[in-house]
């Protein structure tokens, strides 16, 4: 029997996946453990494997279109079998998107710019012929701009054009439309996710004047390894050793569950051009700060060269995210579920402060955890933030 290629689920949060190349073509051979098929999802690239030796018998989905987990994306013919050994071919259920329709989406899509080659998966094209749409007045909404049935459709029941409805419903000019597919689709659903959760914000502050200067210390120790200790750093430490001590904070809530983990692994959010990614360290609350600032910076090398791997993607237990630099004070992070909380770190700014009857300057950070009220109360939370600050007042045992 031929076996199927299914689409994966790559971390709780994945419902779906966009096919965007193929790697192997209908009718080459096929070695256990070969890259078939390129998916993009979750925010991360990332290819399925074949789980045995054979044949590309079929491709089921074609590239540009966008299903769900568990998807029949093709079937491997075995040693022997033939074609006449695949089962009767079935459309693919496609994604679920945000949008009223896809009328709606192929409306929001701009036009396509005069003389850019058109490219159409075969199946659309198959299907324009059938509904009698001209390929050349559809915008493709896939990627690179790749039209699938989904546009084809569109274009069919707005009139054969989905040009014609790309016009604005006011008077104001718009100089860009830009569709919220691949990565920033993805980014739009999990937050949207994330804001149906009851949570709450803790802001607080810090005086985090004891781990600034411990970083000069670190400065010296860290010199071999050519890595400068950044505030950030000392904080990833100080979270994922509250965590080893908080067990309720390291948890998932799912359905009415709530999963606690005795491993520690802290995700890390990293702005690249195309949206937000958050890569994990493992282990975190075992590893030393330097051990995590090196790991910190190859998770955000990769990122920004789109070669993270699903392994470095997957697993989070608690997320960091840092608006420092952006010179933001306090924020209200947005939980990465099924995680019941996230510290946003704020700016670090001089205060004078009153320090045995006297004005001192002194270095302030703000901190600010946002966690899930169905599974923690606003106590046991505070009592967390406030380890995690006593860690950066004395930073004694980062120099360990």
């Amino acid at each position: 029997m031929p076996v199927d290629i299914i689409l994966p689920q790559w971390g709780m949060g994945m419902n779906d996946g966009t096919v965007i190349k193929w790697l192997k073509n209908v009718g080459d051979p096929v070695k256990k453990g070969d890259f078939l098929v390129e998916i993009e999802s979750s925010k991360v690239n990332a290819e399925v494997e074949a789980t045995a030796d054979g044949t590309l018998g079929r491709v089921n989905v074609e590239e540009g279109r966008t299903v769900n987990v568990g998807t029949v994306l093709g079937l491997l013919l075995k040693e022997g079998e033939t074609k006449a050994d695949l089962p009767a071919e079935q459309e693919s259920p496609a994604a679920p998107v945000a949008s009223s329709g896809p009328a709606a989406a192929s409306a929001a899509t701009p036009a396509r710019p005069a003389g850019k080659k058109v490219v159409v998966t075969p199946r659309a094209r198959r299907l324009a012929q059938q509904l009698g749409v001209d390929v050349e007045t559809v915008n493709g909404t896939g990627p690179s701009g790749r039209i699938t049935e989904d546009d084809v459709r569109a274009a069919a029941e707005g009139g054969g054009s989905a040009a014609a409805s790309t016009a604005p419903p006011s008077a104001i000019p718009v100089k860009e439309t830009i569709k919220l597919t691949g990565m920033r689709g993805t980014i739009a659903r999990r937050m949207s996710e994330s804001a149906q959760i009851p949570s709450v914000t803790l802001n607080t502050h810090a005086d985090v004047t004891p781990a600034i200067a411990a970083q000069k210390d670190l400065l010296k120790a860290w010199r071999t390894e050519r890595i400068r200790p950044q505030y950030q750093d000392l904080v990833l430490a100080a979270v994922s050793r509250a965590l080893a001590e908080t067990p309720q904070a390291n948890a998932h809530l799912v359905g009415d569950e709530l999963r606690i983990f005795e491993q520690v692994n802290l995700g890390v959010a990293v702005a690249i051009d195309e949206g937000l990614v958050v890569p994990v360290v493992h282990d975190a609350d075992k590893k030393s700060p330097l051990e995590i600032a090196k790991e910190v910076r190859e998770l955000a090398k990769a990122a920004k060269a789109g070669s993270l791997s699903i392994d470095q993607m997957t697993g989070s237990t608690f997320s960091v995210t840092n608006l420092g630099a952006y010179d933001i004070e306090a924020f209200d992070p947005l939980l990465n579920p099924p995680e019941i909380g996230i510290l946003g770190l704020g700016r670090v700014e001089e205060r004078p402060a009153i320090i045995d009857g006297g004005v001192e300057p002194r270095s302030i950070g703000h901190l600010s955890l946002t966690f899930d009220h169905r599974a923690w109360d606003g106590a046991p939370a505070a009592e967390f933030l406030k380890k995690i600050v006593a860690r950066l007042k004395d930073p004694a045992w980062m120099l360990e």
